[in-house]
């Protein structure tokens, strides 16, 4: 339905700060067939399973984007890109039977028709993600559903087998709290949620796994 030149992206429990379409035309105005990513702030820093689902996003950002300009993933809650090249490359998969993990494969999708993405800092949004540990469990739980999809859809497009990121992905994960400037009880409570979640990752996997085979 957009008519405009270029879409923007984000969620129903977003607040988009003031300037954020400024750095996002800015950017657009230098490079305008990138897809730009932009920062997510956790807007709930006292729950600490909403502070582990950001922290989550902020590593696999360092571990994806360590040069803004050749960077490999943004989540669909901060993103924006041109509506012609997005009705190219084929929006969103909606084959995907979860919201989880089809911005992954449109991001995956997108850096295979030859275009970049290039993250904008500057570009923030304030998430608000009101999670409980059953709500907390139930979200990488899905989160392992999508991956399996992701992993088949890039595997196929690829002409490889599927992979999955490597061990030390995990490690670097469990100690990433411990660069943070929380205090040392909570740095170890945010390690354990990142421990849950992965695990609830890795079922969510396996259960899709198994269902199509």
């Amino acid at each position: 339905m957009a008519k405009g030149k270029y879409l923007g992206f984000t969620d129903d429990d977003c607040t988009l700060d003031p300037n954020w379409l400024s750095a996002l035309e800015n950017t657009f105005s230098k490079i305008p067939n990138a897809l730009l990513g932009g920062k997510t702030i956790n807007a709930l820093p006292d729950n600490p399973y909403s502070t582990a689902s950001q922290l989550l996003i902020d590593y696999i950002y360092d571990y994806y984007n360590l040069n803004s300009s050749q960077a490999e993933f943004f989540a669909s809650n901060n993103f924006a890109v041109s509506r012609e090249l997005f009705n190219q490359v084929g929006q969103f998969d909606l084959n995907f039977p979860l919201a989880a993990a089809e911005d992954r494969e449109f991001c995956d999708r997108w850096l295979f028709s030859g275009y970049s993405l290039y993250y904008v800092p500057q570009a923030i949004i304030y998430h608000s993600h009101n999670l409980n540990l059953p709500r907390f469990w139930q979200q990488h739980f899905n989160y392992g559903c999508g991956a399996f999809h992701f992993h088949q859809i890039r595997s196929q497009r690829n002409e490889t087998s599927m992979k999955v990121e490597p061990l030390r992905f995990y490690l670097q994960l469990l100690a990433y709290p411990l660069m943070t400037k929380y205090q040392i009880l909570s740095k170890v409570l945010i390690s354990g949620l990142l421990f849950i979640s992965q695990l609830a990752n890795v079922l969510g996997f396996l259960n899709t796994k198994l269902q199509n085979f």
